[in-house]
């Protein structure tokens, strides 16, 4: 290979990665806006972050969140230390979520402590006849209670951990599952609704 050639080589593949780079940059600024941030955070290009009100959103040291976090109406989300979150998850908090250190959260996961609409048909019925923006559209319009991870759990693709959850210390969710009520600790919970199936050694 001649030099001209290996060197425009080695300029495009800086081209390349640029637009990522910048990205990454910007999504690490808006974390620093809506959010406490640790050291070493990771991000990716896919990375978000948001808040109603800045200081809501707390995450620890040596984390990844590759997906999305969301506070609302004055939402706490607190991130312990070494804790992942995968590609596309979302978790989303108009009182308050906890999620302790070294959790593993794989890709498509939700997280809500709220119901995110009223379950009154007639609630929704206006609401949709207003247009699909607004306060009515509002997580605080909604049921809501806290939801609380411990430390060096996993929690599978595709799962929902809905309002009012503790999922214990060590345990797993398998891929979609929907939690609908507390974890003991050590255990492994599968399908809709999660139940026990196994449990770990501690």
């Amino acid at each position: 290979m001649g030099k001209i050639k290996y060197c425009l080589l080695l300029l495009l593949k800086k081209i390349k990665g640029i637009p990522g780079a910048i990205k990454k940059a910007y999504k690490y600024e808006k974390f620093k806006k809506f959010a406490k941030v640790g050291k070493d955070l990771s991000l990716s290009v896919l990375s978000d972050c948001d808040a109603d009100t800045p200081g809501c959103i707390e995450i620890g040291n040596g984390c990844e969140i590759f997906g999305r976090l969301e506070s609302q109406s004055g939402g706490k989300i607190r991130i312990g230390d070494n804790t992942a979150i995968y590609n596309k998850s979302v978790v989303g908090s108009v009182e308050s979520i906890s999620i302790g250190n070294c959790v593993i959260i794989s890709n498509h996961v939700h997280i809500y402590d709220n119901n995110n609409h009223p379950v009154d048909p007639e609630i929704r019925m206006e609401m949709c006849k207003k247009g699909f923006k607004g306060e009515d559209w509002r997580w605080k319009n909604s049921a809501s209670s806290p939801v609380v991870i411990e430390d060096g759990v996993w929690i599978g693709e595709y799962s929902a951990i809905l309002k009012g959850v503790t999922i214990g210390k060590g345990s797993v969710v398998g891929c979609h599952s929907v939690v609908t009520k507390d974890v003991p600790p050590y255990s492994v919970v599968a399908g809709n609704p999660a139940r026990v199936v196994k449990e770990l050694k501690k």
